[in-house]
């Protein structure tokens, strides 16, 4: 039998890639959704500006 290295396959990596990949979509939605309140809120702001400039 020849003395070389070999590799093993680890049990763990499809494990650790999926939790990369699930980390990696709970970022994306928490940005998202942060996007969507920052624009709502925009638009809010944005009315009650003109509200208050209409009423001048």
């Amino acid at each position: 039998m020849p003395n070389q290295m070999f590799e093993v396959a680890s049990p763990f990596e499809d494990i650790d890639l999926s939790e990369g990949m699930f980390e990696g979509l709970v970022e994306d939605t928490l940005d998202a959704q942060s996007l969507e309140i920052n624009a709502r809120r925009a638009l809010v702001e944005n009315a009650e500006s003109l509200r208050l400039a209409r009423s001048l």
